[in-house]
């Protein structure tokens, strides 16, 4: 098959899972456990009382650049960490709108371990541990309203109750987020943006709000000692070969239709191996199982990773020329990281959650993502990277 035959079946698009668990693993990394759905019901029983002792807020209008805004609170109030990378363009924006103010995040603790380096004064982490769920967000909003904040924003472009509900309990003078449902809790309600986009709808959420907004990627920052770490890590694994680097997450959300099958990755990593290049395969806590299985498929010469801490995997992710993912927390990572990407979309979602084509590249099939359609993009990737030296 031409690949101009595989363009008019499938979705190219020159264009990074949420590993969640009631205990957070060393490094930011969670996974998905049964008392995880008994927790989310027991957030929403808890926002839904709390909302019976709120009255709707009177709105306002207001020019935020011509209010004396000093302290600030930005809320995420979500547990992926690809919802946390994707909020990033928000500090960035509010940080440049008002350089003398003192930014705070509400967000989960992936989230203040992905922010590190950014320009955020303070992080609060929400949890869903039983039972400390049951009091935790009673002290989060005690230690809000005790900062007085000027401004408070759910920056999810959604409607969140978590966020709404964070927002409305903060105190701030001005609330502000999507109008909807749960804007009973704020006081300024920007209408929600027509983009939908997630990596371009908060310039243009912001732009509503009156606020001067240019086109922002999401970002993620390693500091030198990561970068070196990471360097390090990736040339004990590949050795001295100066072939290019791509790195594969063989994760994504089962539950979701995002994960390609384990024999396809497989395939695909013997398949780039043949052209010469050095693959490295990171697995996540719910891939971890699949370690033994590639293992035996592919012998000792292909490093297989299972590293708990995430900024360490993000600095291992900086070291490859090439990440290959579905659509999962890992792919906006590297995209972050400006990693050169290929996007595998097993679903027809890729508008909403798609990176832009300047940062990665798409691969979308209605019938299902061929093993050979992978690797004629990821070697015309490749193309212009002769070598890869350390």
């Amino acid at each position: 098959m031409t690949l101009n035959q595989i363009q008019g079946e499938a979705i190219f698009k020159s264009q990074l899972p949420m590993f969640q668990t009631n205990k957070t693993m060393k490094g930011g990394w969670r996974k998905h456990p049964f008392p995880y759905f008994l927790n989310k019901k027991i957030r929403g029983l808890i926002m839904q009382a709390i909302n019976l002792f709120l009255r709707k807020t009177k709105k306002v209008h207001a020019n935020l650049l011509e209010e004396q805004i000093k302290k600030i609170l930005l809320v995420r109030a979500n547990f992926r960490i690809g919802n946390a990378i994707l909020a990033t363009p928000s500090i960035v924006i509010f940080r440049k709108n008002f350089p003398h103010a003192i930014i705070d995040f509400v967000g989960s603790p992936a989230s203040g371990l992905l922010y590190k380096h950014l320009p955020v004064d303070h992080h609060f982490s929400i949890t869903r541990s039983f039972p400390g769920i049951l009091w935790a967000y009673f002290v989060l909003f005690y230690k809000m309203r005790s900062g007085k904040y000027d401004l408070a924003v759910d920056v999810s472009c959604s409607q969140s109750m978590m966020s709404s509900c964070i927002v409305g309990f903060s105190g701030a003078r001005f609330r502000a987020g999507t109008r909807g449902k749960w804007d009973r809790w704020f006081n300024i309600s920007i209408p929600r943006p027509a983009e939908t986009n997630k990596y371009k709808v908060l310039p243009v959420f912001f732009h509503a709000m009156r606020m001067d907004t240019h086109r922002i990627l999401p970002q993620l920052r390693l500091s030198p000692e990561e970068k070196r770490e990471g360097k390090r890590k990736v040339k004990e694994l590949i050795g001295i070969h100066q072939a290019p680097v791509v790195g594969l997450f063989v994760g994504g959300r089962k539950s979701k239709g995002k994960k390609w099958p384990a024999k396809n990755f497989l395939e695909l990593i013997m398949a780039l191996r043949v052209q010469g290049v050095n693959v490295i395969v990171f697995f996540g806590p719910d891939e971890k199982k699949l370690m033994e299985f590639f293992g035996q498929s592919l012998g000792k010469d292909c490093p297989l990773v299972f590293e708990p801490s995430l900024r360490t995997f993000a600095s291992m992710v900086s070291q490859c020329n090439l990440f290959i993912a579905c659509d999962s927390g890992p792919m906006h990572l590297s995209c972050a990281l400006g990693v050169r990407t290929i996007a595998l979309f097993l679903k027809c979602n890729f508008h909403h959650w798609g990176p832009p084509p300047d940062i990665a590249r798409i691969i979308y099939n209605p019938e299902g993502i061929p093993v050979e359609d992978v690797l004629k993009v990821a070697v015309a990737e490749l193309g212009s990277v002769s070598s890869y030296c350390f």
